[in-house]
Formats: structure tokens, C-alpha cells, sequence
């Protein structure tokens, strides 16, 4: 059997996640941003904005000569939608074909619906008035009188949208715009069991890990254990993967054969990262891989009482070569144009010159990036 180190399995994520040398991205354009998308498949989309959103800080961390109005343009010229896979996703077009099932399965639950008047009437609203937001809709009140529930119009918007009939794209406050498919509504959808959606989120988990074992195959999309082992089995057989023993784990643990020269080559190579990592990166994502290959115990701690935060309301992980360092707690004060460091968490005090010195520089290209126009450094340093 095949056996690798968990160094190796570290770095050959890190390579497949355009961290490990991250220079080597050269991001000049939108184009940059879609190629890094294609590859990986997929980028997780949150709402939150303290620093800036985390779709945005994603493509900052793999090149920090990224601009947002890249990701608006590739809305703009449909090179990329959004779906619902295990949170709210941004895909690339290519990706489109893959999703035909998820999308019938979806459609056929619209048009068993008690309420499709309402959807329809949603439905022919978009198609008059597009590009059309939510808030334009006519007579959209909350069902409950609640202001923050969903109001029946919103969720016929989402219901059509998770059945493929319209999509979104967004403005530059990330505000979401309507429009209508090519997908005839009226039209019937056969629902077949469609084996190929497991096996490209599968695939896509390969390209995203490197080397996983059966329950990280699993959890990356949240997929039925019984068909990601039918996908194991097949991938085997067919030669598409091999097992791996990696020292240090009794798991069986499996890599693409295409990957198995990459362990080699990567070798050679140093780490060059220095960066910050969203909450939702795809890198860290998987906390308990996390924790398994960098020895850091992280989580997102916004949703926790503050005094129950151990880094801070929106922490994130700080990479420096081939190792989280830390973990920095960050604000973007807009009205006073400042990043505001709240809070500095480092983990091996031993290298607190070095590693200051890093963040210092990474904190300026942020600055730059969130157009703040000073750095407010945190009052003391916590070390773990």
C-alpha cells in the first residue's frame, strides 16, 4: 500500500487549494478569479460583511491583487450561479450540466404545490420586469406580519430558483437580481435517479482535499454514506484511486492516481503562503480536518456569547508557509476607514518576531483591499 506522511497530505492540500504557493495564481482579471473556480468547483457564499464578504476574501487569500469587480463581472457575463448545496454556493457555468437532477427534483415539487398561482404569478413578475429584486415584487408582505420571516413571494423566488427557472446575480451592494432561464416553466421534467451529481461533487471533493478519508468524503457535501462507498468501491476498481496509509492515522485513506506523482514533486517545495482564511474557506471548512492536520481547534464564534469566545467575533486563521500561526480577530471600521485588529492569537511565541512581521505586511495588503486607510493594532497578544 501506498503510504505518505501527514506533512505530505497537509501540502498536497494546500496545493490544490492554491495555497501552498500562492504567487502562483496570477490574478490579472476575472479570468484568474474563474480558473481558480473551475478547478476547485465551488465557493461557499455568507452574508457577513465585517471585513468584507467571504466569497470575496476567498479569491483575496489566494491572490492578494484580487478586486471584487471581477467576481461582479463573471455574474455579469453568466460565467458563474449560485446554488444551494450544503450552504449557498457560487459555481462555475461549466458546472451547470451536473446539477439537471437537482434542479427536475426541485421543479417537480413547484408544480405539486397548493400555492403554484402565487409561484407563477412570481415567475411571469421576473420575466416582465428583469432584472427584478426581491424587494420590487408587488403586493410582498410577511405571511406572519413578522418583518424578518420570508414572505410567500420571497420563497416562490427561492422555490423557482432552486428549481432552476431563474437565477441570480448581483449588484455591487450584493444585492440579489432575478432574471429567468432558458428553462420553460410549463415544461415537464422527467426525475430520474441521476448517479452522475454524486459522482462530480465526489470528484470535486478529490480536487479539494487531495487525499480524504471515507467520512471526509462524506461530510464535504454532506452525501449518503452508502453512496459515497459505492463511489469508492467503483473508483477503485477502476483504477481512479488508490488506498494510502498515512502515518500517524489508522483510517483508510484514499488519493486520486492522478494526485499519487504529485506527492513526489511537492517534495521539492517550500510553502509561500501569507495570508488570512474566511471562516468558510475552503481549506478549513472541515474543522475536524482542521484540527487532524494543523493541530488547530478552530470554529467560526460570531453565533457564541462573548464571553465565551476564545478568538473573537470574526477570527480568522492566520496561514504563514505551511502552518496556521494563529488567529487574528479583525473589524473594518467603514465610517472611520480603519482595520481594527480586536484581537491577536499566535501559537508559538518562539516566533513572534518573525511571524509579527508577516502579519504586518499581510494587515497592509488587507488595508488596501478593504480601502481602510489605517491599521489599529490590538492591545496585547494572547499566546496558546
Amino acid at each position: 500500500m501506498l503510504t505518505t506522511t501527514r506533512a505530505q497530505m497537509k501540502r498536497l492540500q494546500l496545493h490544490q487549494q492554491g495555497l501552498l504557493q500562492p504567487h502562483l495564481n496570477h490574478y490579472q482579471d476575472a479570468n484568474g478569479v474563474l480558473h481558480t473556480l473551475n478547478r476547485l468547483g465551488y465557493v461557499q457564499l455568507d452574508t457577513m460583511n465585517v471585513l468584507s464578504r467571504s466569497q470575496d476574501l476567498f479569491f483575496w487569500s489566494r491572490d492578494h491583487r484580487y478586486q471584487r469587480e471581477w467576481l461582479l463581472e463573471l455574474y455579469e457575463h453568466q460565467s458563474i450561479f449560485e446554488v444551494y448545496l450544503f450552504a449557498l454556493c457560487l459555481l462555475p457555468a461549466s458546472s451547470y450540466e451536473h446539477l439537471h437532477h437537482y434542479f427536475a427534483h426541485h421543479h417537480l415539487k413547484i408544480m405539486n404545490q397548493p400555492k403554484i398561482d402565487l409561484i407563477l404569478n412570481i415567475y411571469d413578475q421576473v420575466q416582465l420586469n428583469q432584472p427584478l429584486r426581491s424587494r420590487d415584487i408587488e403586493h410582498d408582505q410577511p405571511s406572519s406580519g413578522a418583518t424578518w420571516s420570508m414572505t410567500p413571494a420571497r420563497r416562490a423566488l427561492d422555490q423557482l430558483w432552486r428549481a432552476g427557472l431563474i437565477k441570480v446575480s448581483r449588484d455591487h451592494h450584493f444585492n440579489k437580481l432575478y432574471t429567468i432561464t432558458d428553462q420553460n416553466i410549463e415544461e415537464h421534467r422527467t426525475l430520474e435517479y441521476e448517479p452522475t451529481l454524486n459522482t462530480y461533487l465526489l470528484d470535486l471533493t478529490f480536487e479539494n482535499l487531495g487525499i480524504a478519508t471515507l467520512k471526509e468524503l462524506k461530510a464535504c457535501f454532506n452525501l449518503n454514506k452508502t453512496a459515497v462507498s459505492e463511489y469508492i468501491q467503483q473508483q477503485l476498481e477502476q483504477g481512479n484511486i488508490q488506498r494510502i496509509q498515512v502515518e500517524q492515522f489508522a483510517e483508510d485513506h484514499f488519493i486520486r492516481t492522478q494526485d499519487i506523482p504529485l506527492l513526489s514533486t511537492l517534495e521539492k517545495v517550500e510553502g509561500s503562503a501569507a495570508t488570512l482564511l474566511s471562516p468558510f474557506d475552503n481549506m478549513i471548512r472541515d474543522r475536524s480536518r482542521l484540527l487532524k492536520l494543523f493541530d488547530v481547534n478552530y470554529k467560526l464564534e460570531s453565533y457564541m456569547p462573548k464571553e465565551q469566545r476564545q478568538y473573537g467575533y470574526f477570527a480568522m486563521p492566520i496561514l504563514i508557509g505551511e502552518q496556521i500561526v494563529g488567529v487574528i480577530d479583525l473589524k473594518n471600521d467603514r465610517q472611520r476607514r480603519e482595520l481594527q485588529v480586536q484581537k491577536l492569537t499566535l501559537f508559538d511565541s518562539a516566533q513572534t518576531v518573525e511571524h509579527k512581521r508577516q502579519i504586518e505586511c499581510i494587515l497592509q495588503d488587507l488595508c488596501v483591499f478593504v480601502e481602510a486607510e489605517q491599521i489599529i493594532p490590538a492591545q496585547e497578544i494572547t499566546y496558546l
